[in-house]
């Protein structure tokens, strides 16, 4: 999204990274778990500027997975790259 943003604007590009870095933050220093997604086991979401967050959250740490516009429609397809580890031989 930043990439596209910023082709047309820099530094509208530049404000939106730190607009939804700072909602993250903000999110992971308040604890905030968001709405479970049950298409992938513990995925959560948490709607913010017509974009919505999706992460992963346990006691020590969070890691968000993708930032998705709220007209996309969200899928598995959009996070299992993400989720699944490669395969041990």
């Amino acid at each position: 999204m930043y990439e596209y943003i910023a082709e047309f604007d820099p530094t509208a590009g530049k404000r939106f990274l730190d607009d939804i870095n700072g909602k993250i933050a903000w999110m992971a220093k308040l604890g905030i778990t968001g709405s479970p997604r049950t298409f992938i086991p513990g995925l959560r979401a948490f709607p913010y500027r017509k974009r919505t967050i999706y992460f992963f959250v346990d006691e020590e740490e969070m890691t968000v997975l993708r930032v998705l516009h709220m007209r996309q429609k969200a899928s598995p397809d959009y996070f299992l790259p993400l989720y699944q580890s490669p395969e041990k031989d």
